[in-house]
This record gives structure tokens, sequence and C-alpha cells, in this order.
């Protein structure tokens, strides 16, 4: 009876403990130094905001975040993911900031955000030599943009309006893979990734934007929903950065003035 009650006790401390690791966030690792270890959900094809050069993340986002986390004693851990991997892999404590997306109301049920660090807005890009001139051009066209994100959304309303069709995929560069190929027709991208790529072309450029953006769009980070002290912390950190000069030189260095 003894040793029946031992174990018993034995399985309901390691059933107490193994809630208490499940409930637990990773930013509640600290170093012996007191700097707070904390994880980020990147993509890594999504320039200039965040991807991969010579086999290294690099971008706006990326830049601005490590400046954040100077200013607040954070060491960041960057996970590659895909973005509809996101919002889950914050619910599920698998990272504690999401870099790479847009306010919107349905997302800030299931999340909270920090405060805006960036303005831009979705626009239609073609290939230099396509017919599509307007959006009334899409009629029996192939849209295409990137899966669970708001290019898809949109896309799916331009292919609504004008009689078209929208098709997803998971990879940014993929997108203009596809247009460059004639498997799609457009494409449906936020504008400083456009605008980046028609720089980086140069008198290469395969692209062109047709019409005005389509929407309005407001950049932050995004945190577990309730984690308001990483939010608090994130939002500092971006404050300081304003203040002391790095943003601009941060914003310069990738949208030049």
């Amino acid at each position: 009876m003894f040793k029946m009650r031992k174990l018993l006790f034995l399985l309901a401390t390691v059933g107490l403990l193994s809630m208490s690791l499940v409930g637990c966030s990773n930013s509640d690792d600290k170093s012996a130094d007191g700097v707070e270890k904390v994880s980020v959900a990147a993509l890594n094809n999504y320039p200039p905001l965040i991807f991969k050069q010579d086999g290294k993340l690099t971008g706006f986002e990326y830049d601005l975040l490590q400046a954040v986390a100077k200013e607040e004693n954070l060491e960041l851990e960057f996970k590659e993911m895909k973005f509809d991997g996101f919002i889950p892999g914050l619910q599920s404590n698998q990272v504690d900031i999401a870099s790479s997306i847009l306010i919107r109301e349905e997302r800030k049920e299931v999340v909270d955000f920090t405060d805006i660090f960036l303005e831009s807005g979705l626009v239609l890009a073609v290939a230099n030599d396509s017919s599509i001139q307007s959006f009334e051009d899409l009629k029996g066209k192939t849209i295409v943009a990137t899966q669970g994100s708001t290019t898809y959304e949109e896309a799916k309303k331009l292919a609504e309006q004008y009689g078209g069709q929208a098709k997803p995929l998971k990879e940014t560069d993929a997108l203009y893979l596809d247009v460059e190929n004639g498997n799609a027709d457009a494409l449906v991208l936020n504008s400083p990734t456009v605008d980046y790529r028609l720089a980086v072309d140069g008198d290469n450029v395969k692209f062109r934007i047709v019409g005005e953006h389509m929407t309005v769009d407001e950049h932050a980070f995004a945190v577990k929903k309730g984690n308001k002290e990483l939010a608090d912390k994130i939002n500092d950190g971006l404050k300081k950065v304003q203040e002391n000069g790095e943003y601009d030189k941060i914003h310069e260095k990738w949208f030049g003035k």
C-alpha cells in the first residue's frame, strides 16, 4: 500500500511539472547576466524586410529587432518558418515574437501587436511585357499571392471582382517565378518587397506595378495573446531607437532617403 501511494505521488508530481513546463514561454529564459532569450518567427525570403543573403538572415526588420534587443537586453534566436505557422507558433510557445506580420482586426483577436514601426500597402505586379494595364484587365487571369497572408486575401478579392483566379503559393520567391514562367499573370505583394525587387533588378527589371496601392498597411511585431511584458519591452526598445536616430539609419539603409 505504501509503495502504491508513493508511486501515485510521484506520478502526480511529474504531471504537475509537465503542466508547468508546457505553460512556460521561451521568453522566461534568462542567462546568468540577466539577458532575456527570446525566439523570433522569421521568413527567409521577404526582402527587404527579412531575407537570407550569403546564408545569413538580414533585412530591415532583422536590423530593427537587433537594435531593439540591444536596448532591452534581449538575446534573439531567429527561427525560419512558413508564414502560416507564425500565429500557431506564438500560441503554442514555439516562438515569442512574430516578424513580418500586418495588423488586422481578426489577428488582434488571437495575438497582441506592438506599436507600428512601418506603413506600406499591397500592390499588383505583372511582367514587363504583360497585356495587363489596369485591374479591369485581370478577367480570366491568374493572380498569385502568399498562402496564409493578407496578400492572398487581397488576391481573392481582385479575382472575385474582376473575374480572375487566385492561387496561393508558400514562398515569396515562387510568386515572381510563377509570373516570370507564365504560370500566373500577376502577383500581389507588399510594396516594400516589390520596390526592393525593382531596385535590385535595375536595368534588367522584369516586373512593373499596375495601378495604385490597394491597401494602407501597418507593420508591427506580434506576441502571444496576453504577453504584455514582452510587448512593452519591444515598444520601449522601438521608442528608444526612434529617439536616438538608429531607426532612421536602418530605414535609410534599406529604403533610401
